[in-house]
């Protein structure tokens, strides 16, 4: 008889891959082993459980990394001929820049980006590709 732990086969591996980058695990304890690396808390439990608390509090629009001046800044930097406004291959190449995770690059690749885009929905979508 096979031992419990034998028994796990790839598909199990892959479920429970997609299921930590659907829900973004790896990139939740990248972003928390940075803070404890960074501050270096003497009560390591204690910090994590108030860093866990912060972000359900503030919900994904307050875990963005980016400020919105930088966001800003993005737009400008990819508004090669300052049109006030990108094309749609300028937006998503500004958009890949912002993208700190595969996850957030992979949400990039599948956004619908209309023709021609200005800072307002470019703020929207960048939004939404980091939150």
């Amino acid at each position: 008889m096979a031992h419990p732990r034998q028994q796990i086969n790839n598909s199990m591996i892959e479920e429970g891959y997609h299921y930590l980058y659907k829900h973004q695990i790896l990139e939740l304890f990248e972003d928390l082993c940075t803070q404890v690396i960074f501050e270096r808390p003497p009560d390591l439990k204690s910090f994590l459980i108030q860093k866990l608390t912060e972000r359900k509090k503030q919900g994904p629009a307050g875990q963005g990394v980016f400020s919105d001046s930088e966001i800003k800044n993005i737009f400008y930097l990819f508004d090669l001929q300052q049109n006030k406004s990108l094309s749609r291959e300028q937006c998503k190449e500004a958009l890949r820049a912002l993208a700190n995770s595969a996850f957030q690059y992979d949400h990039v690749e599948k956004l619908e980006i209309p023709d021609s885009v200005d800072m307002i929905l470019f703020r929207k979508l960048a939004t939404s590709v980091l939150g």
